[in-house]
């Protein structure tokens, strides 16, 4: 019975559900733990469990656990196809004044105005075909060029030079958010020096 309940609840979150969830539909932890003993369920976090035969996808839980977190800077360019390179280290933006020790520990966090935040979000598939909010092309690179401390040449101008070759190139789009972030003329040289 309450392995039914369990599968109905994980089906909204592609197998994945948390220990509120289960309470809220009447599991006991008693439940959960015959449950994870006879491996129908798995815990794959403090307080989340996925079912027994879902595989972790640690980008997909991150989601989970901080639903309002979005991939950005190189982790949004190696999501959308513009690098090739797996980042060292994967960086989430975050709303001013979110604070996570986890989220620190694991990846890079950066803070954005809350008014910014869902700017430019598109839904990517990670690798076993989960949503994951990640910040568009033309964002992520416009990100990139406003702190040039940390811009990558050897990553961002293969990027620059895949999109503007890309059919799906959103000029207008790209000056948006150039001018949001303060790097119109910075973008406007790259794209003259590349072409």
């Amino acid at each position: 019975m309450a392995d039914n309940v369990i599968n109905k609840i994980a089906k909204a979150k592609n197998g994945y559900f948390t220990l509120k969830n289960a309470t809220d539909a009447g599991i006991s932890r008693w439940q959960l733990q015959e449950l994870l003993n006879a491996q129908k369920i798995q815990k794959v976090r403090y307080g989340l469990y996925a079912m027994g035969d879902v595989i972790p996808d640690e980008l997909f839980i991150t989601q989970l656990l901080c639903p309002k977190a979005v991939f950005s800077h190189e982790t949004a360019l190696f999501l959308n196809g513009y690098s090739d390179q797996i980042p060292f280290k994967y960086t989430l933006s975050v709303p001013h004044g979110y604070i996570s020790k986890t989220l620190s520990a694991e990846y890079d966090v950066r803070h954005v105005a809350k008014e910014s935040l869902n700017e430019g979000v598109v839904l990517i598939k990670s690798d076993l075909g989960n949503d994951l909010r990640v910040y568009c092309i033309e964002r992520t690179l416009c990100e990139l060029l406003h702190k040039p401390s940390g811009l990558d040449k050897e990553r961002f101008i293969p990027a620059l030079r895949k999109y503007v070759a890309s059919p799906q190139k959103d000029f207008l789009l790209l000056m948006k958010f150039g001018k949001i972030f303060h790097v119109e003329k910075k973008l406007l040289s790259y794209l003259e020096a590349i072409q």
